[in-house]
């Protein structure tokens, strides 16, 4: 049996240093990190992960849209290639769900429900955020990057040796070899992104450091 231990994800989080954020994003995201513990501590795993993946595609979206309203209205013409990296992550994001669909994480009906509409309500609070302030909108969602890696780093470690038992998936097998090809693949990933499929523990490894590979994207971006 997987397990997760969400008490160590948190010592992980303390380990980076004190959150330094402002309340208005510091807040729910302590909310929804703790509504993460408590609804799926004890469960599978990959239920946990597959609603990470559906909200964590929403972020270059709610940019995406952003950026689009931006040029339309003439406030700035300059985003060609931030958008092109936003939608390269969003690719990424959008495989690493794929590859959660395929581990069963999104069988439960509650877990399906809970992430659809997650992700809508995540998608409308970005946008009010960036009209509010972007920075704002891009500290939020890294915060929550952040949470993932430590979440998927926690699990890795968790689970080493029962993980590297677990054959990959065939889109995991896809995506981190014939996908190695794409040159979006380039645009967000870290030196260590590309970390193959040998088995079920480099799939993991791989999204966790995708996440990394993406927040260093949007800084330098």
């Amino acid at each position: 049996v997987l397990t997760l231990n969400s008490t160590a994800i948190w010592e992980r989080e303390r380990s980076r240093g004190p959150l330094i954020a402002p309340l208005i994003i510091k807040a729910p995201y302590l909310v929804l990190c703790f509504l993460l513990d408590v609804i799926f501590e004890g469960r599978n795993p990959f239920q946990r992960f597959f609603l990470l993946e559906t909200v964590a595609r929403m972020p270059y979206f709610s940019y995406i849209t952003m950026l689009h309203l931006y040029e339309t209205l003439g406030f700035w013409r300059r985003s060609a290639d931030i958008k092109r990296i936003h939608f390269a992550e969003e690719w990424n994001e959008f495989h690493h769900l794929l590859i959660q669909e395929s581990l069963g994480g999104d069988q439960p009906y509650y877990v399906r429900f809970m992430a659809q509409h997650s992700a809508l309500a995540y998608y409308i609070v970005l946008c009010m955020l960036w009209m509010t302030s972007p920075s704002l909108s891009y500290k939020f969602s890294e915060m929550l990057e952040t949470h993932a890696v430590d979440t998927y780093g926690q699990f890795v470690d968790e689970n080493e040796e029962k993980l590297k038992e677990l054959p990959p998936s065939l889109i995991a097998v896809e995506y981190y070899t014939v996908g190695l090809s794409d040159p979006m693949f380039g645009e967000y990933q870290t030196k260590h992104g590309a970390n193959g499929s040998a088995n079920g523990g480099s799939v993991i490894v791989g999204g966790g450091e995708g996440e990394v590979g993406m927040n260093g994207a949007r800084k330098s971006g």
